[in-house]
């Protein structure tokens, strides 16, 4: 992810930016999107000096974004090829297991991602305006 934020507060508690317009919303017809969007945390491990109103870019460090592929996609394939595989009996009660084990692996996914903390995206640099 990269993308364009603004700063809004920038002290000891940390770093909040709201999100800007990006590219994707050119051929939304909707108004609403084109107000500020929520503000939300950010972490600064490049000591970038901002302060209130910089446009700066923020980016999903590349772990942040391969833990969450191999979690949200592999785990649930990973559950139901298993399911299939230890499962003894008919293709019926296989294709059952692997059903079951795949929406294991997903409710795995919907609980972490809805009660767990989400990770912080980073300030990568100050644009210019």
């Amino acid at each position: 992810m990269r993308e364009r934020a603004m700063v809004v507060s920038a002290d000891d508690s940390g770093i909040k930016v709201v999100p800007l317009i990006s590219d994707a919303c050119i051929n939304c017809d909707k108004s609403m999107c084109a107000k500020r969007g929520k503000p939300f945390s950010v972490s600064n491990p490049k000591n970038v000096p901002v302060k209130r109103g910089d446009i700066v870019k923020i980016v999903s460090p590349m772990l942040h974004q391969v833990l969450q592929a191999l979690f949200a996609l592999a785990l649930p394939v990973l559950l139901g090829v298993l399911g299939y595989i230890l499962v003894p009996g008919s293709e019926g009660i296989k294709a059952i297991a692997v059903t079951l084990c795949f929406v294991a692996g997903a409710a795995a996914v919907f609980a972490v991602t809805h009660f767990l903390p989400p990770l912080k995206s980073e300030i990568a640099d100050i644009l210019p305006f």
